[in-house]
């Protein structure tokens, strides 16, 4: 495993890596202190992403000796992925060097799972996931690693194979926030040769993983047999290609801003749905690409183009009034009337039976159907007696009840009552039904049994209500 300096020959001004490179931090601290909304700012703590390579021991460098009263705590974090006979070596290396930096260092050990989307995959998405945990335990600012140009030409080109859209061709920017954090990559202006400048003059060490010489690794193949090609068909293409990709970022950021304008005018006002004539009066373009943001926006995750699509189709030739479209993360798109709208996702549930002992309480929990039994004195409910002279039963439908809740009416049939109400049949599964012995006494949704209010002690009345957690996006 070789540990060793450097020296990349090509020409390079003197400290002119060296002085872009702290202009750069020194502007980096400077946005995360005002990202971070405080009126004094105090200084910002960062975790750096610390391989080990080449990169990342410029990266940490740089900021160990960058001189700033807005720079807090740097926190080098190795990621152990145990995927090399070297990975103890570089271990311990990378902690040596913290050391030395007078940073602090943080290992995380973590296991590379078969999840089908292969090696690189499944390694970069457990690496972030712990920078991500130890950026939340340290309470710091953001999580800064140490991609530069050449990197990003890399991820253009491999998403460009794919087929990718303008999001996935400007998918490395500076800045990308998350759920938890911010992510952070200052060097995207530097080629690796200007880096390996660096690290040549402050007579840095490294690793070298030797899984970077595997082209038969994608990026790998991208890196020795593509870009050594573009780069002899036209000298110094990288920095115009970086360009080119900072445009099409640009260009995604508008996407997204008339993307978000056109949701703002086919939603429905008050209940967030999307409205379904208006979203098929916009141009396909704009449906398609309104259709993914929103759905993203609502937790559903990224879906290819042509899943969206086929969603559109399927949109436009139904005539059903309730379709489930799609389904991720716990959640479900579907269509009901002319609306569209995503849901927490409702599996089937077991078909158990709840027993409740009804003594004058308010509200009686029933987490089983995400909600609760509300019992309210009333003229025309129950009498008190009645409602606690046994225990009462909550079920869920099995089909064919009946109940009659209007006093010139005859009884009905539970699904013709459920259409009646305009109640859709995936909200209909989980709602409770109450029984008193064999007797249906209470349906959510549709009311109460009229014939078991007739006895009259002369004392209080109660009805009941059942109201369920909100779970609509």
């Amino acid at each position: 495993m070789p540990l060793k300096p450097k020296v990349n020959k090509s020409p390079a001004r003197k400290g002119a890596v060296s002085t872009r490179l702290n202009t750069v931090l020194m502007q980096l601290f400077s946005v995360l202190s005002t990202d971070s909304v405080r009126l004094n700012p105090k200084p910002v703590d960062l975790v750096v992403g610390f391989s080990g390579g080449m990169d990342s021991m410029v990266l940490l460098h740089a900021l160990a000796k960058l001189k700033t009263p807005l720079k807090g705590r740097i926190i080098a974090v190795h990621v152990h992925h145990n995927l090399s006979k070297n990975a103890d070596a570089w271990a311990s290396f990378c902690e040596k060097q913290a050391r030395e930096f007078a940073v602090e260092f943080v290992l995380r050990k973590v296991r590379v799972g078969n999840t089908g989307e292969g090696v690189e995959a499944a390694a970069r998405t457990a690496r972030y996931r712990a920078l991500e945990k130890v950026a939340q335990d340290q309470g710091a600012l953001a999580i800064v690693t140490a991609h530069h140009m050449d990197d990003q030409i890399e991820t253009f080109l491999i998403q460009w194979m794919r087929g990718a859209g303008p999001e996935g061709l400007s998918s490395m920017p500076t800045f990308r926030h998350s759920d938890t954090s911010l992510l952070v990559r200052p060097l995207l202006g530097f080629e690796r040769s200007e880096l390996a400048d660096y690290a040549a003059k402050k007579h840095l060490k490294w690793v070298d993983d030797e899984s970077n010489e595997d082209t038969a690794f994608l990026r790998n193949a991208v890196r020795k047999e593509v870009v050594p090609v573009l780069q002899k068909i036209r000298p110094g293409f990288k920095k115009a290609a970086s360009r080119s990709i900072g445009l099409i970022a640009e260009a995604t950021e508008i996407l997204k801003e008339v993307a978000r304008e056109d949701i703002q005018q086919v939603q429905e006002a008050g209940t967030g749905y999307l409205m379904l004539d208006d979203l098929l009066s916009l141009s396909a373009e704009r449906q398609s690409r309104l259709l993914r943001q929103w759905l993203e926006s609502c937790g559903l995750g990224k879906f290819p183009r042509t899943r969206i699509i086929e969603v559109l189709r399927q949109l436009k030739q139904t005539t059903s009034q309730s379709v489930q479209l799609l389904k991720a993360n716990d959640k479900e798109f579907r269509l009901y009337g002319k609306r569209l709208m995503v849901l927490d996702r409702q599996d089937d549930q077991p078909e158990d039976e709840i027993e409740i002992r009804w003594n004058g309480q308010e509200k009686i929990a029933l987490p089983q159907f995400n909600g609760e039994l509300c019992f309210q004195e009333s003229e025309d409910g129950f009498s008190e007696a009645y409602l606690k002279e046994e225990p009462l039963t909550v079920k869920r439908r099995s089909g064919g009840e009946k109940i009659k809740i209007h006093r010139l009416r005859p009884s009905k049939n539970l699904k013709a009552l459920y259409q009646e109400a305009g109640i859709p049949e995936y909200e209909r599964r989980n709602l409770p039904l109450v029984w008193k012995g064999k007797t249906l006494i209470y349906a959510a949704g549709i009311g109460e049994e009229i014939r078991e209010k007739l006895d009259d002690d002369g004392g209080r009345r109660f009805s009941i209500m059942f109201r369920k957690t909100p779970n609509l996006i």
